[in-house]
């Protein structure tokens, strides 16, 4: 049997061991893109249970059970962690009735319900992945239980299960056999069981130095900072017009040359309107003759910048890996609440400065390999004064962290399902402050899908995609998340990419460049991009995102 004593040991020496083999785990990337981080979510996720268990002594097993809930819903990262956090909420379920010891029988009982409550959680589960393994786990742990194994024995069979289960990843998924891996989430499960047992069975010195201080956690990028100085088109200006038959590509024109960042979206009647400038005058002048304008905010940019840089300073943020939530000012400090405010997760500078202006009230800084976690999204949903707030994750590995916090949250939350920078932006054009949430999120979601996606990264390792033979550190493109271009340079793959994005409906191509190129670069690249495609307005941001070298988008 397993008394409450034991039980925290070997939760605490299973996050150990789930830590010292995450970067094997996050090798175990399908993709060669620089974004493998299934092992990190899942050891921050535990790790953030563990913590919860510290605080509490050896005691019945149920209440360590419920802390292991808590503590890995709140630090719950990345797919990968959401759903290790929902095995852990079941098994802590089937551990519910339990007090002093966890027989064979409690043992398998947890494991089948933590299965159970993983394929719920789940909305399509796929079979070849952590899912299939848990399972498996559990099927061997309920066969042995029935033969009357003890605790022990019944963990081990789980291991046995769980192994077997991973070993045949590739033989369910093409695509992992095609990358020569088994699947990543599997292989943390696989940590976890082995965790559980030398947490058992360890002699009291090893398991002292199995639990030694766990290790730093991995360094992130640093917050994106917004620019203290605005020398040049420090108004930002945005209104709706509405009118009939009015030409978004006139007003574009009509606007590119009073300032930047300019963003123009057309709803039938309805167009929206997003420049920086130093002559909003102007702007309102020739907007005003189209039709009616509304909706008109104009904030000048240098002073928030200066008050968001004293807020910074006068706060001492730490923007380490658990504290990555960084609200405006300008938005937090008002008596009354508004009636929506949103929060977006964004990696890089300039990209937190554009979703800044387009009136995100809180960002929290995350995205590829720095998936934040379900608690960072709640306290960043609490710190916007506001009734309702939208979430816009702007990364597939960060919407199920969304729902979740979207449960978790204590006041009405909706998630605009983005799964990338472009898709975040389009959607922000669509939202309209007076409207209801459920209307903004039908609104927000439609338009988001009104832009495609591109990404110029380079290969974490030489693997076959399709027809395409890519070695290690070569340059790659992809298309809505799929690798489309292989190449030397970020300039060359960024033209070839696009080549394949922009048909005869195109009409905008932005190009955001990544913290790794220049203004030169980039304005170089944006030359030869117009001239091949002179029917589309082609526009460049300084988006300072690390890993890709360019974002790209059409619409």
């Amino acid at each position: 049997m397993i008394n409450g004593f034991a039980f925290k040991n070997m939760l605490l020496a299973a996050a150990r061991h789930l830590d010292q083999q995450k970067d094997k785990i996050n090798a175990l990337n399908v993709f060669p893109v620089p974004d493998g981080d299934t092992g990190t979510n899942m050891s921050l996720t535990l790790s953030a249970a563990t913590k919860e268990l510290e605080q509490f002594g050896n005691g019945e097993i149920r209440r360590l059970a419920s802390l292991l809930t808590r503590g890995s819903l709140m630090g719950a990262r990345g797919n990968s962690g959401v759903i290790l956090s929902q095995f852990f909420r079941g098994f802590s379920d089937g551990l519910a009735h339990v007090q002093e010891e966890i027989t064979g029988e409690d043992l398998a009982h947890a494991l089948a319900t933590a299965c159970q409550t993983t394929y719920r959680a789940v909305m399509k589960p796929v079979e070849g992945t952590m899912l299939t393994v848990a399972r498996v786990a559990a099927e061997h742990a309920a066969q042995a239980a029935a033969q009357g194994a003890g605790a022990l024995e019944v963990l081990q069979a789980a291991l046995d299960g769980a192994r077997q289960a991973l070993a045949d990843t590739p033989n369910i998924l093409p695509v992992l056999k095609q990358a020569g891996v088994v699947d990543a989430g599997g292989q943390g499960l696989v940590c976890l069981f082995e965790g559980f047992l030398m947490g058992l069975t360890a002699a009291p010195e090893e398991l002292e130095e199995l639990l030694a201080e766990m290790a730093a956690p991995p360094a992130v990028e640093a917050v994106p900072q917004v620019e203290q100085e605005v020398s040049v088109n420090k108004y930002c200006t945005e209104f709706i017009i509405l009118g009939s038959g009015i030409d978004p590509h006139q007003v574009r024109g009509e606007l590119e040359s009073k300032g930047d960042s300019l963003l123009v979206v057309s709803d039938g009647d309805v167009v929206k309107v997003h420049i920086h400038t130093d002559h909003p005058g102007q702007v309102l002048e020739f907007c005003g003759a189209l039709g009616e304008l509304t909706e008109i905010a104009i904030d000048n940019m240098r002073l928030q910048n200066q008050e968001f840089a004293s807020h910074e300073e006068s706060h001492h943020l730490d923007y380490s890996v658990g504290n990555n939530v960084i609200d405006f000012p300008v938005n937090s400090g008002q008596s009354e609440p508004k009636p929506i405010g949103i929060v977006a997760v964004v990696s890089g500078d300039g990209l937190a400065e554009i979703f800044k202006s387009l009136g995100v009230d809180c960002i929290v800084t995350g995205g590829q390999t720095m998936n934040p976690s379900t608690e960072e999204l709640v306290r960043a949903i609490d710190s916007v004064n506001a009734e309702q707030v939208i979430i816009l994750p702007n990364n597939k590995n960060v919407i199920f962290s969304a729902q979740q916090a979207k449960e978790l949250a204590e006041k009405p939350v909706g998630v605009v399902p983005t799964r990338s920078v472009p898709q975040g932006i389009a959607a922000l054009m669509y939202f309209v402050a007076e409207d209801s949430l459920e209307d903004n999120l039908a609104a927000m979601e439609e338009g988001m899908r009104e832009v495609k996606t591109g990404e110029i990264t380079y290969a974490v390792r030489s693997t076959v995609a399709g027809d395409l033979h890519i070695e290690e550190r070569d340059i790659i493109g992809l298309a809505e998340g799929k690798i489309a271009v292989v190449g030397a340079t970020p300039a060359s793959v960024a033209q070839d990419l696009l080549r394949k994005m922009v048909d005869e409906d195109s009409s905008v191509i932005s190009i955001y460049y990544g913290a790794d190129l220049d203004e030169a670069a980039a304005q170089e690249l944006t030359e030869l991009i117009s001239a091949e495609f002179p029917e589309c307005e082609v526009e460049v941001y300084a988006g300072g995102q690390p890993l890709y070298y360019y974002i790209v988008s059409v619409e």
